[in-house]
């Protein structure tokens, strides 16, 4: 297991200091979550979990306070798709803040749920899924089909609605020829005309404002 980084120590010793917790008391919080005393000695997935234990006192105490340096550790049975799906729309050019506190902050608000580690119910990853999917489908013309459990036919599926929002841009690329491509290829491709797109949509919205 990976250890803790510097950056995820120094996030927890900074989010302590700002809530001015003595060291006891920071200890024991840290030893409610994990066992452990000392943040030298916490695994990285553990040192995500003092530091988002830590940002929700941060929040209820100084609810205009800013988040403290951190990554936040995504994890959790639906966390992959739902990172996935995310990454999808900023390919598409819908979502614009491709980072992992958006994601957490667009599934608190579809499910009052603050990160995708508790989504345990399937009817609450539902929501938060299919949340995704709906604003895709509406926004950027993504058309899912009925095989929506097989990742491939959904990659495609954000390829094909990527060339459509593309040729209305006036893009000139072509037919796309992606039945033989499998999900790593796939993902390839989203990622290159994802580039275009918002490449394409910066030029819009500057001519727009001419």
């Amino acid at each position: 297991m990976t250890a803790a980084t510097r950056q995820q120590i120094g996030a927890i010793h900074a989010i302590a200091k700002a809530l001015r917790l003595d060291d006891g008391v920071r200890r024991s919080i840290m030893h409610d979550e994990t066992g452990k005393l000392s943040a030298a000695l916490l695994t990285e997935p553990e040192a995500g979990r003092i530091i988002d234990r830590l940002k929700q006192l941060q929040a209820a105490v100084d609810p205009g306070s800013k988040p403290a340096a951190g990554a936040i550790r995504m994890d959790g049975p639906y966390a992959a798709k739902l990172r996935a799906l995310w990454i999808a729309g900023f390919n598409l050019g819908v979502v614009h803040d491709r980072t992992d506190r958006a994601l957490c902050a667009f599934i608190e608000r579809q499910t009052g749920i603050s990160h995708p580690r508790f989504l345990r119910e399937p009817a609450d990853a539902a929501k938060a899924v299919e949340g995704i999917k709906a604003w895709l489908a509406r926004e950027a013309g993504v058309r899912w089909g009925r095989e929506t459990s097989d990742p491939v036919e959904l990659k495609r599926a954000i390829v094909f609605a990527q060339h459509e929002r593309l040729r209305a841009l006036g893009a000139d690329i072509g037919p796309a020829r992606i039945w033989h491509c499998g999900a790593a290829q796939l993902d390839q491709v989203a990622n290159a005309r994802g580039r275009q797109l918002r490449a394409a949509l910066a030029r819009q919205a500057k001519e727009a404002v001419r």
